[in-house]
């Protein structure tokens, strides 16, 4: 990788501040949130293991020793609850049906995570305070071992992998350091440091993965999008004809397209400059964009050709509505490098199955209706509209 003075700065700022992460744009979070999932989903059981493993263990010891059944039998009760979640997980869709879905589970898996790993946290600094055990450093190494594979299975989910390590650790090394013996101290300070290591790889792993999530969102957009305008380029609208073809063919929910060209744009670029030409697309698609509608999708197809695809449309009348609301937002006098320019345009609307059946049929309707609006020099409708077909 080349270092710009960008990079560099990127790299310096990382640098000076380890244990921070990426923000997640508001555009990928539903993607980092699957991915999440699809990771809890694989790693969650496993945690049970674990869990289940650990309060075995703690049982059979506390049997042998002699511990009053009273202070290890809720541990059963707390196994089977969590045979009883693994083999739920084990059972969850795959698929939830909704992006708010996905956010309850991982919100609930986070809290129960949290809420387990407190609970074994202040037990264990009780049993290390009382000294009920004459074993005293298996219960601080069982928890320090659990809590360790619950973050690592957590690790995509960076807060909860966090706490988890911090609630599960710090407080019982504190105890050992604080009331135990010399070895205990050791010990203690020895966790605390693993604490901190497994904290910095979490983070690391975590940041890895943003990073590629955040680096794959932005070549997919630069792939999809048109680098002038920001609007969605040739191949993303021809992308959304294709899906909406499809979502035709299996529920025959209709659509429309409008095709929209500039007019005496050439003369703009001739006489002004390309520079102002191309401040005045982009001021012509901000304003497109800012009329969409929901579900609209405004698009570039190159030059100072644009297409809007319209859903739920499968009139004409409607469509021309459309299309007439599109060009009378847009034109009104814009100031651009000195000079007051009136965006018109004209423009072809197509109708699914009225004007045609898939894409490269409703396009060359509507390219043909386009230019036999610019030969007529009439508006949409039919009528004159010479107030949007000057650039002043």
């Amino acid at each position: 990788m080349v270092l710009t003075p960008q990079n560099e700065k990127n790299w310096r700022t990382s640098s000076l501040t380890p244990w921070r992460s990426p923000k997640i744009p508001e555009a990928i979070r539903p993607a980092v949130e699957e991915m999440q999932l699809q990771r809890a989903l694989t790693h969650v059981p496993m945690i049970y293991l674990v869990a289940i493993f650990n309060l075995v263990a703690v049982m059979i010891l506390s049997a042998h020793e002699g511990v009053e059944t009273i202070y290890y039998a809720w541990m059963g009760l707390l196994a089977v609850a969590g045979l009883g979640r693994m083999i739920i997980w084990i059972r969850y869709p795959k698929n939830p049906e909704s992006a708010e879905q996905t956010h309850k589970i991982l919100r609930n898996l986070s809290i129960l995570a949290v809420g387990i790993v407190s609970f074994l946290s202040i037990w264990s600094v009780y049993i290390i305070s009382t000294g009920i055990f004459a074993n005293q450093m298996f219960i601080p190494m069982s928890l320090v071992f659990g809590s360790t594979c619950i973050a690592h299975c957590l690790a995509c989910l960076k807060k909860p992998a966090v706490t988890v390590l911090i609630l599960g650790v710090i407080p019982t090394a504190v105890a050992m350091i604080l009331v135990g013996s010399f070895d205990d101290v050791i010990m203690g300070a020895s966790m605390i440091t693993i604490a901190l290591l497994m904290i910095r790889f979490i983070i690391d792993s975590y940041n890895q993965i943003i990073s590629g999530l955040i680096m794959r969102h932005t070549i997919w957009k630069q792939a999809h999008s048109d680098p002038l305008t920001g609007l969605a380029n040739r191949r993303a609208m021809m992308n959304h004809l294709r899906l909406a073809e499809q979502s035709f063919a299996s529920h025959g929910s209709g659509f429309a397209l409008a095709l929209i060209d500039l007019n005496q744009f050439k003369e703009v670029n001739d006489d002004l400059g390309h520079d102002v030409g191309d401040r005045l697309l982009v001021e012509v698609a901000d304003r497109l964009n800012r009329s969409s509608m929901a579900e609209e999708i405004v698009g570039r197809l190159g030059g100072d050709e644009f297409l809007i695809f319209m859903p739920d449309v499968a009139g004409h009348e409607k469509a021309m509505a459309r299309a007439t609301a599109y060009l009378s937002s847009f034109a009104r006098p814009a100031e651009i490098s000195g000079h007051i320019l009136t965006p018109s345009a004209s423009i072809g609307v197509a109708v699914q199955t009225l004007d045609g059946d898939g894409t490269e049929q409703l396009l060359r309707a509507a390219d043909s209706a386009l230019y036999k609006m610019k030969r007529a020099g009439k508006g949409p409708g039919g009528f004159a509209n010479e107030g949007l077909r000057n650039i002043a």
